[in-house]
């Protein structure tokens, strides 16, 4: 992966964390555009695992909060995201509209636009 790359994609978590918008606000990628980066690569288990642990440890690396609150809705949050990029990862076709917002960290809530079958 390119230096270019983790840059890309510090600038997506971070504007989800709620930091500014260095990821959207370029114009040229958007939360569609994200999703499309995983169309097809047929992501494992394992490695959506890796992901989620890799953040969590640049969060204490952070010296984020690590009371349960703040920790569970963060876990919470990656556990949601990764699994919809391994979801996404299956698919052929971008589920997500090309106006759509991009997602937003909170407290606990499930966003969509996850639908089951």
């Amino acid at each position: 992966m390119s230096k270019d790359h983790f840059h890309i994609v510090a600038h997506f978590v971070a504007e989800i964390l709620g930091g500014p918008k260095l990821y959207s606000g370029d114009g040229l990628h958007s939360h569609s555009s994200m999703i499309a980066k995983h169309i097809g690569r047929h992501l494992t288990n394992e490695q959506r695992k890796r992901w989620v642990s890799l953040l969590l440890d640049t969060a204490d690396e952070l010296k984020l909060p690590d009371d349960p609150e703040f920790r569970s809705a963060l876990v919470g949050y990656l556990e949601w995201g990764s699994r919809l990029a391994v979801i996404n990862s299956t698919t052929n076709e971008n589920p997500i509209g090309s106006d759509a917002p991009m997602p937003k960290w909170g407290w606990g809530e499930v966003k969509g636009p996850y639908a089951p079958d």
